[in-house]
């Protein structure tokens, strides 16, 4: 994934001429940057794809993407906020369930 200050003006323009929905421009350029840090650049998956085709809960959510950077930016630590968000998501179980996953 490249940051934003690698998207040429020519790349820019040619997403905004091409682009007729919002979001249609949003994915594009969302995609090709990051903010702040570059812990996300070298990966295959991003998280957000993990969110979105899991239909992840937001404590899910932090589980997944400190355990996915832990090795490209705090270590230890982030392993910690995973098994904190964990944690949570366990002692909030039905509650977390009832909110977020009413299909199953």
């Amino acid at each position: 994934m490249a940051s934003i200050d690698d998207v040429t003006p020519d790349e820019w323009n040619a997403v905004v001429s091409r682009s007729t929905e919002k979001t249609d421009l949003g994915k594009m350029l969302v995609d090709k940057m990051q903010v702040g840090g570059s812990h996300y650049k070298s990966t295959k998956i991003q998280p957000w794809d993990v969110f979105i085709d899991w239909e992840l809960d937001p404590w899910l959510c932090n589980v997944i993407k400190y355990v996915q950077r832990h090795n490209k930016k705090n270590g230890q630590q982030d392993l910690e906020k995973a098994l904190h968000y964990l944690q949570f998501a366990i002692k909030n179980y039905d509650k977390i369930r009832s909110i977020y996953y009413k299909k199953g």
